[in-house]
């Protein structure tokens, strides 16, 4: 246990699928018993279920009255509690790494304005338009690397043959970072790039996260010198939301599949959400993912799928805490 929440509190992170089974309408009578199991729990004070902020996105594909239902028992399984935006949480990582400062619940969570987000006056029709606009966003981008695994998956590249490709790629990731640091070193300041799409121009994660540092943790030179030597000589591998992040977006090139909106939010999901949590739901493919690369084994961090076997194991454990 991380014990990032208190002792003896176990942190649980659930997907769209789990919460909407466990917190909105159980499908079947395990579903049901590992609901009623979860709320006795947390009213004992053993577990905590932040809300990632992906659900908002995912629940405005739902009916309004079920999104809204379900967004009120997720606040109430979290203990109000949310999960930080991936590129403030990234931000944290980095500067705790460079000071020496140890991560907390505060590194990982902010408290929910409201219980019930998803009803304040439009905010319901805002996610889906968010989600929407991030869809063709992914799929303006990925079109050409996807035209490519297209290419690779038909020539059958073997594990051995990627392996250079992938490590090229993993560093290739981390570069506009790299790029951003020499500038900060050698002027004091960066110029912010935008991305430009379809939809208009959108800030790269390397300067939203580069802004953070600087703007909100009043990152040195100095500091930016000893980061860009752990990046040379490390990669992402001790920044967890980057490590996570570039391992799974480089995993998917070395299977050769297509990229969708859906795998980013899935990747967006688990950078943040595995480094503190104990126990975690995600598909099925996730799951193999997160054990085939040992991303699971490195954050200490038990993976749950939603079949039937996992379920029982999950319930299982629960009734041990």
């Amino acid at each position: 246990m991380k014990s990032y929440f208190g002792s003896g509190v176990t942190c649980i992170y659930l997907d769209q699928f789990a919460a909407s089974n466990l917190l909105d309408n159980p499908p079947n009578e395990l579903w049901q018993k590992t609901s009623d199991l979860l709320f006795k729990r947390l009213k004992e004070g053993r577990i905590i279920c932040p809300v990632p902020p992906e659900h908002f996105l995912e629940s405005a594909n739902k009916n309004r009255a079920s999104a809204f239902a379900m967004d009120k028992r997720f606040a109430e399984v979290g203990h109000g509690l949310a999960f930080r935006l991936e590129v403030f949480m990234t931000a944290d990582q980095i500067i705790a790494l460079l000071r020496g400062t140890p991560l907390t619940k505060d590194s990982f969570c902010n408290r929910l304005a409201r219980p019930d987000t998803l009803t304040k006056s439009g905010a319901f029709e805002d996610f889906k338009a968010k989600h929407e606009l991030l869809k063709s966003q992914i799929d303006e981008a990925t079109i050409g690397q996807n035209v490519v695994r297209e290419i690779t998956r038909k020539k059958k590249f073997s594990a051995v043959q990627m392996a250079p490709i992938l490590s090229v790629l993993k560093k290739r990731e981390m570069k506009p970072f790299y790029d951003l640091l020499d500038e900060v070193i050698n002027n004091g300041r960066f110029v912010s790039k935008g991305v430009k799409f379809a939809s208009g121009e959108v800030i790269h994660w390397a300067d939203y996260v580069m802004q953070v540092l600087m703007a909100h943790h009043n990152m040195t030179r100095w500091e930016a010198v000893y980061l860009k030597d752990i990046v040379h000589r490390t990669g992402s591998d001790r920044i967890p939301c980057l490590d996570i992040r570039h391992t799974l977006t480089v995993n998917l090139a070395g299977e050769h599949k297509n990229e969708s909106v859906n795998d980013h939010i899935d990747i967006m999901r688990l950078s943040t959400g595995l480094p503190p949590a104990d126990l975690l739901f995600t598909d099925k493919q996730r799951k193999f993912e997160l054990l085939q690369t040992g991303l699971a084994e490195k954050y200490g961090t038990k993976i749950f799928s939603g079949t039937s076997a996992d379920l029982h194991e999950f319930y299982d454990v629960l009734e041990n805490l």
